[in-house]
């Protein structure tokens, strides 16, 4: 089979970026990490194909992660992988120089003895070679899944293209725009296997951060995307409000009610009786676990029976979101600090919440825990805009935006901003639909920014 002509060359770049080179000349697309990067390329020369009326575009691409390939990109999005022949010019051998007598001929019998001893042809090696080399190029399982062709990207579900697939009845297929491919990733994101339980713990020691409004949402987003066994718990160390702003049940208990009966649940034959100490959550589909619901002066719930409490969930629960109190003193904030598997600092947009975060990471990192939080996470929600003195007051929050980024930029792995919402501006009960579909979006973009760290 004769190899396609090159068309066109694709780099793709770590940061997602995609730098094209066809006949149009060199152009650029954008994506947010490389797995959309490649759908993007893919779609890319897809359209192409079918704007020019032939069936698949050849492309040399290069990839930083998956290296140099040769791609057969169709028409129908599908793909297929082309061998890239590489030609070597191959290094003349030494000459070695002949020895000589004082005269400056070789040596008597020299010349001989080296034409009765010829080289290895290279037909000769092959045949020397050929079970050791045929063993060593043996492919195995794992080369073999890697071989087969990407999926193909399924047709548009949302905007004009999901809208016109849905009124065709099928008979249109169009492809997804790039908006709709960026939520498809985060979403693959979120659906990713993970390695046993993992807990994700949100600091700030301010009051007022958002903690209990991104703890509760992310594990919304993780119910309604991901699915599985997932727990919002509130540790509080004095009477946290995740319980207050979550959906009720018919019993008001609490992690202490728990705890009081823990060795229930030593193994998992209990499990049905958990519905008893948590509370569900309707559609978004995880459970809450609320704190002490009466203010006290000391700590009832202390770090030795946070740990306690965790290790019998954990049998229970995938994965964990921990909302956590404003005391880096508290047992409690130090034992959740220590078994996360995940950091994520939050703040409002505003001075004093973004100054004690940046308290808090101090402490973080005074206490050893730097490491850890470099893989974390940043959410910064932003505040408010009132009429009065609008354009000073945008002027400013995105100052103090850029400020924060780059501060933080050096202790976490990502940052997603989050905006203002009225439905969460009240403190009243947390309710998914009655959010924006600005502020459903953020938060998948952040739930999938905080799985991608696990």
């Amino acid at each position: 089979m004769t190899t396609p002509t090159v068309t066109a060359t694709a780099t793709i770049a770590s940061n997602g970026t995609v730098r094209i080179i066809d006949g149009d000349g060199e152009h650029e697309l954008k994506g947010k990490g490389l797995e959309q990067a490649r759908q993007l390329l893919i779609q890319h020369f897809a359209d192409q194909a079918n704007l020019n009326g032939i069936p698949a575009i050849t492309v040399d691409s290069s990839d930083p992660e998956l290296g140099k390939s040769r791609l057969l990109i169709k028409k129908d999005s599908t793909v297929e992988l082309l061998p890239v022949e590489e030609t070597t010019e191959p290094e003349p051998a030494a000459e070695e120089e002949p020895k000589t007598t004082a005269a400056g001929s070789p040596k008597s019998g020299e010349h001989s003895a080296r034409q009765t001893t010829p080289a290895p042809t290279p037909e000769t090696l092959e045949v020397e070679n050929q079970p050791t080399m045929r063993r060593a190029a043996r492919p195995t399982a794992a080369d073999f899944a890697a071989s087969r062709p990407q999926a193909a990207v399924g047709p548009a579900q949302e905007g004009w293209q999901g809208a016109i697939n849905a009124l065709s009845g099928g008979s249109l297929r169009i492809a997804p725009g790039e908006k709709e491919l960026q939520r498809r990733s985060w979403r693959s994101s979120i659906q990713r296997g993970l390695a046993g339980h993992k807990t994700v713990v949100f600091i700030n020691l301010k009051g007022g951060a958002g903690k209990t409004t991104k703890t509760y949402l992310f594990a919304a987003i993780l119910g309604r995307v991901r699915g599985g066994n997932i727990l919002a718990w509130d540790n509080n160390e004095n009477k946290g409000t995740l319980g207050d702003r979550a959906m009720r049940s018919n019993h008001d208990h609490t992690a202490i009610d728990l705890l009081a009966n823990i060795d229930r649940f030593a193994t998992p034959s209990n499990a049905h009786e958990l519905v008893n100490y948590v509370h569900a959550q309707g559609e978004n589909k995880f459970h809450v676990l609320a704190s002490q619901n009466t203010a006290a002066d000391k700590e009832v719930v202390d770090g030795a029976a946070f740990t306690q409490l965790h290790g019998a969930l954990k049998q229970f629960y995938h994965l964990m979101a921990v909302d956590t109190g404003n005391a880096s003193t508290a047992g409690t904030w130090q034992a959740a600090v220590e078994i996360a598997d995940e950091l994520v600092i939050v703040a409002m947009n505003k001075e004093d919440s973004v100054k004690t975060l940046a308290s808090t990471v101090d402490t973080l990192v005074q206490m050893g825990y730097g490491d850890k939080l470099a893989n974390g996470v940043l959410l910064i929600t932003q505040p408010p805009v009132p009429s009065k003195n609008k354009t000073a007051r945008v002027q400013a929050n995105n100052e103090r935006l850029d400020r924060t980024k780059s501060h933080f930029a050096h202790y976490v792995r990502d940052v997603v901003v989050l905006p203002n919402d009225e439905a969460l501006d009240d403190g009243g009960d947390i309710i998914y639909e009655n959010l924006t579909p600005a502020t459903q979006e953020a938060y998948l973009h952040a739930a999938a920014a905080i799985v991608d760290g696990l």
